[in-house]
């Protein structure tokens, strides 16, 4: 008469498998799991904080009454997610909320871009660096050191470090002392690869 997470899907980095395997059990009114029951059960996303997508096999056929799904997953970092379940037309189960973290830092990535200024001019808006893993989450836990340099080399001015906080560096003063079309800024840190 009902589905029920006796495996419910803990926290887990993006793009990592979901462990230990979330488990869906079909059982009767009184709570007993139903151990002939073989009914395709399948899960999704149910509350979707970051718009995150679910990968793995999501429709398992139950063995002895229990759905046990061992290779899933959820690409973006975000807070309160729940996975619903579906099958044999049972009433729709949902989930304890967990979290999906962003995984160790490989990429910088400029979230705000330069813009066009006068000579002498700050930037504005402010240029801004995230630090993200591998899927573009940003590391909000990341507090590292980033750097700017102009190509071509030269003319760069204002505060061209910044600490990362919650993952991201703002450059607010950041201006070009010469007169140019098509510079560039890269962006550097100790453990992250340059961004353009």
């Amino acid at each position: 008469s009902q589905l029920v997470f006796t495996g419910q899907p803990s926290n887990a980095v993006a793009g990592n498998t979901i462990a230990p395997p979330v488990q869906v059990t079909i059982q009767d009114a009184f709570g007993n799991t139903v151990t002939s029951a073989t009914t395709s059960i399948t899960v999704a996303i149910g509350t979707n904080p970051a718009s995150g997508t679910l990968s793995g096999t999501k429709t398992i056929s139950a063995v002895a009454g229990v759905a046990a799904f061992s290779t899933l997953s959820i690409n973006a970092a975000g807070v309160g997610y729940t996975l619903t379940a579906n099958g044999g037309g049972l009433p729709q189960a949902t989930s304890a909320a967990f979290d999906i973290q962003a995984g160790g830092g490989n990429k910088l990535a400029f979230i705000a871009q330069p813009s066009n200024t006068t000579v002498g001019a700050a930037i504005s808006p402010a240029i801004q660096v995230a630090i993200q893993d591998g899927l573009g989450n940003t590391i909000t836990t990341a507090t590292d050191s980033i750097r700017l340099s102009l190509f071509p080399a030269g003319g760069l001015g204002g505060t061209v470090g910044a600490r990362a906080v919650a993952g991201v560096a703002t450059f607010s003063n950041i201006t070009v002392a010469n007169a140019g079309t098509g510079y560039t800024l890269t962006a550097f840190a100790p453990v992250a690869v340059p961004a353009l």
